[in-house]
This record gives C-alpha cells, sequence and structure tokens, in this order.
C-alpha cells in the first residue's frame, strides 16, 4: 500500500491502476471542489489533470475514473460551455501526450 498524498487537503480517493503503477482519481479541497488527478508511474508523483490539458472555458475535470495501459484516462467534468471543435483537438492531443509520458 502506497500514500499518494492528495492535490489539496480536504480528501483524494484512488479508482483505478494501471500495470505501469499509474493512480487516478479525485481530490478535494473542500466539499464539492473536486479535481481529477494522475499520478506518474509507480504512484509516485500526484498531478492535477486540469493542468496538463486544456478545457473549454468552465471545464473543469472533477474525477479521472480509468486508465489504460496506454496512460489514456477518462474522467469526468463539471459541465460547461459547449467546446469549439479546436477544444476537442486540444484536448486529444492532451490526452495522447500523457499516453506517450507514461
Amino acid at each position: 500500500m502506497t500514500d499518494l498524498g492528495m492535490l489539496a487537503f480536504y480528501y483524494s480517493f484512488a479508482y483505478v491502476i494501471n500495470d505501469a503503477g499509474q493512480v487516478v482519481g479525485e481530490s478535494s479541497a473542500f466539499p464539492g471542489n473536486s479535481h481529477a488527478f494522475i499520478t506518474s508511474p509507480n504512484g509516485v508523483g500526484m498531478t492535477d489533470l486540469n493542468s496538463l490539458v486544456e478545457m473549454a472555458a468552465g471545464i473543469v475535470l472533477t474525477s479521472a475514473v480509468d486508465i489504460n495501459n496506454v496512460g489514456q484516462v477518462i474522467a469526468l467534468g463539471v459541465p460547461g460551455a459547449i467546446p469549439d471543435p479546436q477544444s476537442y483537438a486540444l484536448m486529444l492531443a492532451g490526452l495522447i501526450l500523457i499516453g506517450f509520458v507514461s
């Protein structure tokens, strides 16, 4: 068992771990303010997924619910403005980058 730490001081939940040891989940500073996170391989270095991808204005990734062995993450977000096609392309590029980093 490994203590992953927290992005903030209220809570953190780890949901899934892949074969490389990357963990995804959510962390919160206070109730109703959760952010999705990912760790580096072997569960080291918790990083807010919102800092790795650029979302449309008003959208915040709140929970990472799955990760595959290539490092692609499924995350849930707070509803906001409908993103334009460039935002989708940027999000896809960010997810591919996460896969290459892993």
